[in-house]
């Protein structure tokens, strides 16, 4: 019997605890399974199972640890969209909808709907262009009201959306020290034109991608 392979956590994604929580499943379902099995009759061998499962739970815990001292994790499943905390957070992107957005006249299933947008969009976001095309595709939905539907619940276009969550991305990555390269960061959210990138980012965020690593170090 083999121990799953452990997964690698994106710290800085919004799925952070689910993939938390399965990282820590796989060995605990191997330590139950282990301890009541009575075909396992090895006891070195049962003994080298549990020890193993025991020590990757402990050391995930300790990267949580690490992680929530240092103030760069926040354990929560996501309640509400991302789009949300970047408006409220970001007078740029206020600025950039066409209209106010007001979390509490948009309902659960709507609020739904945008985390996984979300969760589509964070999972193509290296990709240059990001279709439209696939993306009401797998929102089971028609171009027209993936256009639609974006514009009526956070007031802008697609691409201005997709942009703003690129870039928060980006945000992150800095934030969080995974990435110190400006050129790596930028292809992590799908621009391969460095100087672009570093333009828009100011645009959202009022300083370069080099001067917030600078401020960071």
């Amino acid at each position: 019997m083999n121990a799953a392979k452990r997964l690698t956590i994106d710290w800085s994604s919004p799925d952070a605890l689910e993939q938390i929580i399965q990282n820590i499943k796989n060995p605990l379902e191997n330590i139950i399974s282990v301890s009541r099995s009575t075909a396992l009759h090895h006891k070195d061998k049962k003994d080298e199972i549990i020890f193993s499962s025991s020590k990757e739970i402990s050391d995930i815990i300790e990267e949580i640890i690490v992680k929530a001292k240092a103030k760069t994790l926040n354990l929560t499943f996501r309640g509400r969209p991302e789009i949300f905390d970047i408006y409220e957070s970001n007078e740029n992107v206020r600025d950039l909808c066409s209209d106010e957005i007001n979390p509490q006249k948009i309902t659960k299933t709507d609020q739904d709907w945008l985390i996984n947008l979300e969760k589509e969009i964070y999972g193509s976001i290296t990709q240059n262009e990001l279709s439209l095309y696939d993306l009401s595709y797998k929102m089971a939905v028609s171009e027209r009201q993936l256009h639609r539907k974006i514009a009526g619940l956070v007031y802008l276009t697609p691409n201005k959306y997709i942009r703003v969550l690129r870039l928060h991305k980006a945000k992150i990555l800095i934030d969080n020290y995974i990435q110190k390269s400006i050129s790596q960061i930028a292809y992590a959210v799908g621009y391969n034109d460095v100087h672009y990138f570093s333009r828009l980012f100011a645009d959202q965020y009022n300083i370069t991608p080099k001067e917030l690593i600078n401020s960071l170090e």
